[in-house]
């Protein structure tokens, strides 16, 4: 069991160094993307067309303790005690995998608030280091909850995940404390995907 344990963190440290070549079969791009069939390399690590520019002024924003979220990756069955097999978002009619779509959870009342709606653009900053990535709201989370992020967010970002131990079972979390800072931005659902501008800032 502790090899198991062991292996399962080791893979899932590996989306910190996600390649887009690697991941043609991921799905992504939010409203309007491809049909499932025929999914573009990379599309879920992918920025806004037009870059920050194109997404204006966050109407939303919180810093908080980086928090996984596991819901629609099959994997993640039995590492998590929270997991649920789909996402609130869809992306081709399929729940959102958090180990290969980098995607960020809201509250219904963060949601109201804020005017922010399931598929619009993200920001999420790792406070410690500044690696800054583009992610898209693709959960629902339970009112209060704060920096909850998937798992290829914190990988983007370069947060390491572990799998330990508790008294509900094996629970998949962030290694050390970190904390991010996220940024999101109503009515931009509508924005396709471009991959050239993936990453905000890596410094």
């Amino acid at each position: 069991m502790k090899t198991r344990i062991i292996a399962i963190a080791i893979s899932l440290l590996a989306f910190s160094a996600c390649d887009d070549e690697e991941h043609a079969d991921q799905l992504g791009g939010g409203l309007g993307s491809s049909d499932a069939s025929n999914i573009v390399a990379g599309d879920g690590f992918c920025g806004p067309q037009g870059g920050a520019q194109a997404l204006g002024t966050p109407s939303y924003n919180s810093s908080s303790s980086a928090k996984l979220d596991l819901d629609g990756n099959p994997a993640a069955q039995g590492l998590d005690p929270d997991w649920h097999a789909g996402t609130t978002g869809t992306v081709n009619g399929q729940p959102v995998n958090s180990a290969k779509y980098a995607y960020v959870v809201m509250s219904p009342g963060q949601m109201a608030a804020s005017n922010v709606s399931l598929g619009d653009w993200a920001t999420v900053t790792n406070n410690s280091t500044g690696q800054t990535v583009y992610a898209r709201v693709e959960d629902i989370g339970p009112e209060g909850g704060t920096g909850e992020i998937s798992q290829a967010t914190a990988g983007g970002v370069g947060i390491q995940q572990a799998v330990v131990q508790t008294k509900d079972g094996p629970s998949t979390v962030t290694v050390g404390s970190p904390s991010v800072t996220v940024d999101a931005y109503a009515g931009t659902a509508s924005i396709q995907g471009d991959c050239s501008s993936q990453v905000v800032s890596s410094s």
